[in-house]
């Protein structure tokens, strides 16, 4: 388990020093150190103090640090969920990679002008998404403006705060999307 590495990370993202945490939670910044480049294991009660100077329960720490850095999905894999009364089908692909900064969708489109909305996130988070259409017709309205029509191979990048419907041209149409999570929020019908 890689739980050095993962205090670590949350010290920078916090943007301490080891000097900073140490001064903070009574204990030495060498002894922070070799906890973190793991050349030592943390008590228990180390550990507890260290997670809650960082806001962290225990139980979600664990869950990050047991988090694989690579996920492979095979097609017969894959989570599939149908959203608006079966008009749109949702393929999730793998992305519950350690601190994940990426949700990536395959959304069929099965009836003519089933519509879905990605998420909108705070401008502060500074996210991306991506839209790329792998087949058919698709109306993208961004920022609740005037629609534009994109057809297999085209693609618009887009900031997370920016509203987005998406709505079908036509039966069949598919796009891969991929941004910053949640991505899209519906309700789930999971097949």
């Amino acid at each position: 388990m890689n739980i050095g590495p993962y205090l670590k990370q949350l010290r920078q993202d916090k943007g301490y020093t080891l000097n900073d945490v140490a001064a903070m939670v009574e204990m030495s910044a060498s002894f922070l150190s070799q906890i973190e480049n793991m050349k030592l294991s943390p008590s228990l009660d180390s550990l507890e103090k260290l997670l809650s100077f960082y806001a962290v329960n225990l139980s979600d720490f664990f869950r990050q640090v047991e988090q694989r850095r690579v996920i492979i999905v095979r097609s017969e894999e894959t989570r599939t969920f149908d959203v608006s009364g079966g008009g749109i089908r949702l393929t999730l692909l793998a992305s519950k990679l350690q601190n994940n900064s990426l949700e990536t969708f395959i959304v069929k489109f099965l009836k003519n002008n089933a519509s879905i909305d990605t998420a909108v996130l705070p401008k502060e988070i500074n996210g991306e998404r991506i839209i790329y259409i792998l087949k058919g017709s698709l109306l993208i309205s961004l920022d609740n403006g005037t629609g534009v029509t994109l057809t297999e191979g085209d693609s618009v990048n887009y900031k997370s705060d920016v509203p987005c419907s998406i709505i079908a041209n036509g039966e069949h149409a598919e796009l891969l999307i991929s941004g910053m999570p949640p991505l899209i929020i519906a309700d789930y019908n999971n097949q």
